[in-house]
């Protein structure tokens, strides 16, 4: 029975690898939906529903960008304080998204981004998103921090 050099060739590369007599085992692909089942029985064991008419989400980084969630599933355990958002953000320029999320702030936000747009035109990278009580506190609280001088211990100071 004559052998065909190609089909041999092509059944040697489709069975698996032998190393030392012993064969390599293929390797396992993994499956991000065994994550999301994990996610899933995490969530079912505190309870959380599925809550309804949430269109987007956006998170806010404090180097400027926006994780942007254009269609957003949220499930929320209001007992446990946990919610899960689930989809496939994008990663964006607050100044791209401004259009869309001027109608959803509040008095306290568009003081924040009055500061934003301030910081921008000035050529500064945003930073700091602190306004009013909390940027007094934020002050408050480092003044409470003692300054390390050379050749004193944390356990002298008091």
């Amino acid at each position: 029975m004559p052998v065909d050099p190609e089909k041999l060739a092509k059944l040697q590369k489709a069975t698996a690898k032998k190393v030392g007599g012993s064969r390599i085992k293929a390797k396992k692909n993994v499956k991000t939906e065994q994550d999301d089942t994990k996610l899933l029985e995490a969530l079912g064991k505190l309870k959380a529903t599925k809550i309804e008419g949430i269109e987007e989400a956006n998170f806010f980084r404090d180097d400027g960008k926006v994780l942007h969630f254009n269609r957003v599933g949220v499930q929320g355990a209001p007992a446990s304080n946990t919610f899960a958002f689930t989809g496939y953000p994008q990663e964006k320029n607050i100044t791209q998204l401004i259009p869309q999320i001027l109608p959803q702030l509040g008095a306290e936000n568009l003081e924040i981004l009055r500061q934003l747009a301030e910081q921008i035109q000035a050529g500064k990278t945003p930073r700091d998103f602190n306004t009013g009580a909390e940027a007094a506190e934020a002050a408050e609280a480092e003044a409470d921090i003692p300054d390390l001088v050379e050749g004193q211990n944390f356990d002298d100071v008091e």
